[in-house]
């Protein structure tokens, strides 16, 4: 078989499907992009298409119980105790979207409309985009709410219904879809162990940066090839890495792609899932933008060069009419023909030209606008990536490195006192529970003692029963005018 027909085939199968399976998943993001997610999702001010009219519309899975996503993540890694690294480079949050083009809605039942835009990039280049029209919630289909459903029922099990800190559905944009954030946690990791004296106390060594500097570091404890030996440890971790490789390694979103296009089809649902093995890069939704924007530049400046070429080439040809002296009748009104030409035709191709030169201005204003937005774009996604607040926090805390290098070591004594208090305590209590058991047996055993000498058939329930007999004893009163009592209360 040719490749030109198992790609033929390929086309073919896909008209089966009611529209591309999507499933785009960024891993990437850190404490300096948690503030401006926050902003998109909760007052969808970014980059994407938005229509006002149709943002209420829009609906809520998971909401944010803090005042931003940043506030958001801290919160939930402090309340359940997961372990991270607080580091700048830490991956602390993924992001998933869920959705399809807009013929996989159409198919669902939902109307769409021609936005009067068109695609710069991808297979829909040149295809105009395609608007979702939604007047009131009637105007959502129930399927394309089950659609929804069905993604977000996946990723709870995917991922970890605990885990999932935000979760909105948008029909605001050009296309409906499911967009999510997630922390990565894991109940399992691997750390490297370090050799240990007698003691237990980890054994240290000096070694030398490629700079030269002789810091002192835990030695790694090798086995007998040199190889690092690591230990599994559980508990709750923030670890992306990890997290991926539970899921696949190097092929967890292309298993993920598999495993979301198992079970949507599962619901009833027609979506083509790729072609698989394909190697395409996973592209965020900002890097989208920007490549249609810039594609919409390039065409534009085609097109102004195109425009420029043709003025250029008609103001030519008229300046050689005019300096021609046989044909300045040409633009003599009085004069009816030159060479076929009528007058109103010349003039007509003047109006023409001018034409063209406010053409040209429309389409130089056009590539300016174009410019501002790319270049704005540009820093939003630098500001996306880059939070200054946090960098500059950053850099003081790298200036007070020495200081918190001092801090850790009086950290490390004062944790070793606090393990031998720790050893005091758990001693101490259990002596103390050793007292308390004996004094508790020595008080059931009396309790019985004087359940056999009133001759009690049962024992009393309440400990003021035996109570009152102690201080009947203690103060005289046992024995004194209640010999035929079964209950020696005091006598006042």
């Amino acid at each position: 078989m040719t490749s030109t027909t198992k790609d033929t085939e390929a086309k073919e199968d896909k008209r089966l499907y009611d529209g591309k399976q999507v499933v785009r998943v960024e891993t990437q993001y850190k404490k300096a992009d948690l503030y401006n997610i926050g902003v998109e999702m909760k007052d969808r001010k970014g980059t994407g298409n938005y229509d006002i009219e149709r943002r209420e519309f829009n609906y809520e899975y998971v909401s944010l119980t803090q005042n931003n996503l940043y506030q958001e993540v801290k919160k939930k890694l402090k309340d359940r105790k997961i372990e991270y690294l607080n580091r700048p480079n830490t991956n602390q949050l993924n992001g998933v979207t869920f959705t399809s083009g807009p013929e996989f809605f159409q198919a669902l039942g939902m109307e769409f409309i021609d936005s009067g835009r068109t695609y710069h990039t991808g297979d829909k280049k040149g295809q105009a985009v395609m608007i979702p029209v939604i007047k009131s919630k009637e105007d959502i289909p129930n399927a394309v709410t089950y659609f929804f459903d069905s993604c977000m029922e996946f990723l709870k099990d995917y991922v970890g219904e605990e885990n999932i800190l935000l979760s909105q559905i948008h029909y605001d944009e050009d296309t409906p879809h499911l967009q999510a954030y997630f922390i990565p946690v894991v109940n399992k990791v691997k750390r490297k162990c370090f050799v240990k004296d007698k003691n237990g106390n980890v054994v240290k060594e000096k070694t030398t940066n490629k700079k030269g500097m002789t810091t002192i570091t835990p030695q790694l404890l090798r086995d007998d090839k040199g190889k690092i030996v690591y230990e599994e440890v559980e508990g709750n971790f923030l670890n992306c890495d990890q997290f991926w490789k539970d899921r696949g390694g190097k092929i967890s979103f292309h298993q993920m792609q598999n495993d979301f296009n198992k079970f949507i089809t599962e619901k009833g649902f027609n979506l083509y899932r790729g072609d698989i093995g394909s190697n395409k890069e996973n592209q965020t939704k900002l890097d989208y933008d920007i490549a249609e924007k810039k594609a919409e530049l390039e065409e534009l400046n085609k097109e102004k060069e195109n425009t420029l070429m043709i003025i250029e080439n008609s103001k030519n040809g008229l300046k050689n009419i005019e300096n021609n002296d046989s044909n300045k009748e040409l633009l003599n009104p009085v004069k009816r023909k030159f060479g076929g030409y009528k007058d109103d035709d010349v003039l007509r191709f003047i109006k023409y030209t001018r034409g063209l030169e406010h053409k040209i201005i429309i389409s130089s204003t056009d590539n300016t606008n174009k410019d501002i937005e790319i270049n704005k774009l540009t820093e939003e996604n630098k500001t996306f990536k880059n939070n200054k607040e946090l960098l500059k926090r950053n850099e003081i805390i790298k200036e007070q490195k020495s200081t918190i290098q001092a801090q850790k070591e009086e950290i490390s004594k004062l944790s070793e006192l606090v393990e031998i208090l720790n050893n005091n305590i758990e001693s101490l209590k259990s002596k103390l529970e050793t007292e308390v058991n004996k004094w508790k047996n020595l008080f059931q055993k009396m309790c019985k003692a004087i359940d056999k000498v009133l001759k009690r058939d049962k024992p009393k329930e309440k400990l003021e029963d035996y109570e009152d007999i102690a201080d009947a004893i203690n103060h005289g009163y046992y024995g004194k005018n209640n010999k035929n009592k079964d209950d020696f209360e005091i006598e006042r």
